[in-house]
């Protein structure tokens, strides 16, 4: 049996994507169907609904750094109370807002990929 398996990167400046220094969030497909309707329908157009909306593949895949991690943190914040009633929803975007404040203070970028794993 297969899947795909989505994870978010924080990359620091100058590092590859299997430096030691590379932080990973894996994003596991049923927290994406849980808080699918919750993003999509709740959220305005922005970064977190770009994210959230493509879960396979290569339009699944992002980069972002700079200013736009701040963007992206503000979506996160502005839904979290949305999602008190699915945990796992909630416990990602907690764990995903700390990593763009991370991001952000280290000049990193967070790089979202895919791969098939068997």
């Amino acid at each position: 049996m297969s899947m795909d398996v989505r994870r978010v990167l924080l990359v620091p400046p100058g590092a590859r994507l299997e430096d030691p220094r590379v932080t990973c969030l894996p994003m596991e497909e049923r927290v994406w169907e849980s808080g699918y309707t919750l993003v999509i329908d709740e959220v305005k157009r922005g970064l977190l609904q770009d994210f959230w909306k493509h879960y396979y593949g290569s339009s699944a895949e992002m980069d972002v750094s700079g200013v736009q991690l701040m963007e992206f943190r503000k979506d996160i914040m502005a839904v979290t109370p949305e999602c008190v009633g699915q945990p796992a929803v909630l416990r990602f975007l907690v764990e995903l807002g700390r990593m763009c404040v991370q991001a952000y203070r280290q000049d990193a970028s967070l790089r979202v990929v895919t791969n098939h794993a068997a």
